[in-house]
């Protein structure tokens, strides 16, 4: 089960984040709960510091004056819980970068939005996101990608999303993760459909997906179970369709 932790010093807001987390788990499905409310880090770090379980964190970024901001929090809370995902959900954008150079890993950044719609879609994501790495494992298959002279990375080929050709980079193309990583390569989309083998279906020229993870086609569109949604060219609609309704049939 994937036990949530909330953490903002407005307690309406804490509340009112509650209440769509607990709608997000319901639309989902997930196997989920919120275990801790918490209005103030010192409140949060006391929980954890009295469970073995890791958890998925949603937490406010600045705690006023007083109050440690989310950097010196997320370096605590990784003191206690080792395996932490971490989601920053704040108003001010900007402070992703400053979180980036800190050094802190985190699991994502949620934009705080007056639309409570918007607000589940992205607490969904980042559910789907963690059932999604959860199943997953480093013995399964991996691809290795070259990075440099002598350098190469080696990516299990179930936490990849999709890949899709780099317009601004020749020859390029961007291997896409599940926990939002990116890795560039010089390479053809042609090239990594081969080395990727069954499972993954190219659903446009530009663009090929880990059929696995699809869960909805409408129109020109696909929809991948982490939120991404992507361009379905007409030419490849049909062979995008058998793998998704063989999926369902597999499944079902």
């Amino acid at each position: 089960m994937i036990r949530i932790i909330v953490c903002d010093d407005d307690l309406f807001t804490l509340k009112l984040s509650e209440k769509l987390l607990k709608q997000a788990i319901l639309e989902s499905r997930a196997d989920a709960a919120v275990v801790c409310l918490a209005s103030a880090g010192s409140e949060l770090l006391n929980y954890i510091r009295h469970t073995q379980e890791s958890c998925l964190y949603f937490l406010d970024f600045d705690f006023g004056k007083k109050e440690r901001n989310g950097i010196d929090l997320a370096r605590r809370i990784y003191e206690n819980d080792h395996d932490a995902k971490l989601v920053f959900v704040t108003s001010h954008t900007d402070r992703g970068l400053d979180i980036l150079k800190s050094g802190i890993q985190a699991f994502g950044f949620i934009e705080k939005d007056p639309d409570p719609k918007k607000m589940v879609r992205a607490y969904i994501k980042y559910l789907n996101m963690l059932e999604q790495s959860d199943t997953q494992t480093t013995d399964g298959p991996c691809i290795q990608l070259p990075l440099g002279i002598d350098e190469t990375a080696t990516l299990p080929l179930a936490e990849i999303s999709y890949v899709d050709s780099v317009k601004t980079v020749a020859h390029s193309i961007c291997y896409h993760t599940f926990d939002g990583s990116e890795i560039t390569v010089r390479d053809t989309i042609e090239h990594a459909l081969l080395l990727l083998g069954d499972g993954f279906v190219r659903c446009h020229r530009s663009v090929i997906i880990n059929g696995r993870h699809l869960i909805a086609v409408k129109g020109n569109t696909l929809k991948l179970s982490n939120g991404i949604t992507l361009p379905l060219s007409l030419s490849r609609k049909k062979e995008v369709l058998a793998h998704y309704h063989a999926k369902e049939q597999l499944y079902d």
